[in-house]
């Protein structure tokens, strides 16, 4: 399910543009229920005054309320006055829609917007309705009332309900902004970190993260870099001792070399002849196994520096043929190209020893023949190196590329090899930014297939 997610930035930046979005709803609508309610109070005070007055009159001018509102219209051009005798919400304003009672005078709104006020006179059965008077009502026509309600003229007939709003933007544009350019400069602190981290695990043991990064990150950088100087240190003994022992074992090698030397000049019996031969046997095999090492380990080095120092642009159809002729030998085994003209651009060395230990394990385990192809796929061209030998199981597809893992437990050459072949195939691919993969093949046996990048103006 989180697959589907969108990346955390991304969460992030939509959260907190909900957030916002979400506060000016809310915060437009408190605003609007404030404004209201404010109306409402002022309405009030105001239509009370003017109730107060109307009461002193009435008792003054011993008129009856009734004679007197109907005496008295025009005297008061605020409002609209009208006695209401019996007075009865639902009956009398069923359109109205109740807002308030303050002090026990009900307040309506009208449904053009005017509020109205239902003020009970005492000691009679009626009620003074007191309305405020919008332009609508009377001597305006429609245009200057259209014209009267558009944001211009609220603007500028009004300022102050605007100021409110205006704060809103501000404050908003101001924590968005704030947040924004915080949130922003995490992500690029932590894409700067996972960078890092991608180039360490390419082999470039020597970067480090950035520890100025504000917290948490530097946290983390400092985590990495404490984890990088303890991966660092580790590969760097273990380079060192790989590359220390075959050069060591060379000095032995040789004086056990130089003393059957010796023995096979001074010995004439056949035994003794044979088991010199079979020392010699071994000689050569540990030989070729410290020069394997000894490959291994500075196809593994820390440093890429000088790989794309020593690229070169190869006709790679007439460089594998080239490999072919000289690895082939007279086993009986047929060879099969199928080459596609192309030019590839890469350090030749790392190409031969990839291209070289797969053809010699193809030749090792082939019944009767062998074939060598190229393909493009995709900006991708691969090389296959198939044989019609017993095959690998799917199941041991990993392991074989592991150092010293053999599917024949023997460590003869004429058998399972000596272990190391394939891994060293597998290094220096990478080390041309290559993927070796192996299947099983359309002969039978196993196929070995070397992917590699390239760009359309490499190939002809």
């Amino acid at each position: 399910m989180a697959n589907y997610l969108p990346p955390l930035f991304t969460r992030l930046y939509l959260s907190l543009l909900t957030a916002l979005f979400a506060s000016i709803i809310l915060t437009l609508y408190l605003s609007e229920q404030f404004l209201e309610q404010s109306d409402v109070v002022d309405f009030y005070d105001d239509s009370y005054q003017t109730f107060i007055e109307v009461t002193s009159d009435i008792q003054r001018t011993h008129l009856s309320a009734e004679q007197y509102i109907n005496n008295s219209q025009g005297l008061h051009p605020q409002f609209d006055m009208t006695w209401k005798a019996n007075w009865n919400a639902d009956r009398d304003c069923s359109s109205c829609e109740f807002l308030s009672n303050i002090a026990g005078v009900s307040i309506y709104q009208l449904a053009d917007e005017q509020l109205l006020a239902v003020y009970p006179l005492y000691q009679t059965n009626g009620s003074i309705l007191i309305a405020d008077r919008l332009p609508s009502s009377f001597l305006v026509d429609a245009p200057y009332r259209q014209q009267s309600s558009s944001l211009i003229e609220l603007l500028r007939d009004d300022p102050a309900e605007f100021i409110p709003y205006l704060l809103l933007l501000v404050v908003i544009i101001t924590i968005g902004t704030t947040l924004y350019f915080s949130v922003h400069r995490l992500q690029t602190q932590i894409n700067q970190l996972v960078d890092t981290n991608k180039q360490f695990g390419k082999g470039n043991l020597h970067i480090r993260a950035n520890q100025s990064y504000s917290e948490p990150v530097n946290e983390l950088a400092d985590s990495f870099n404490r984890m990088a100087d303890a991966i660092t240190e580790t590969v760097k003994e273990n380079q060192v001792f790989a590359q220390a022992v075959p050069h060591e074992m060379r000095t032995p090698l040789s004086r056990i070399q130089l003393a059957t030397g010796l023995l096979r000049q001074r010995s004439q019996q056949n035994e003794a002849l044979e088991l010199l031969d079979d020392i010699d046997s071994y000689i050569d095999d540990i030989e070729k196994l410290t020069r394997q090492v000894l490959t291994f380990s500075k196809l593994n080095a820390t440093s890429n520096q000088g790989d794309s120092q020593n690229k070169q642009l190869i006709k790679l159809d007439e460089y594998l043929q080239s490999r072919v002729k000289q690895l082939t030998t007279d086993n009986g085994i047929i060879v099969n190209l199928n080459l596609q003209p192309f030019q590839f651009e890469c350090d030749p060395a790392y190409l031969r020893l990839m291209f070289d230990n797969l053809f010699k394990n193809a030749l090792m385990y082939a019944s009767t023949q062998v074939e060598v192809s190229t393909s493009f796929s995709h900006n991708r061209l691969i090389i296959s190196v198939d044989d019609d030998g017993p095959g690998i199981d799917s199941q041991q597809f990993e392991t074989i590329f592991l150092p010293f893992a053999r599917l024949d437990r023997s460590r003869s050459q004429q058998t399972g090899g000596l272990g190391l072949g394939l891994a060293i195939a597998k290094a220096a691919a990478r080390r041309i930014q290559g993927k070796l993969t192996v299947s099983r093949g359309h002969l039978g046996g196993a196929n070995f297939s070397c992917q590699l990048f390239y760009h359309d103006h490499q190939q002809d």
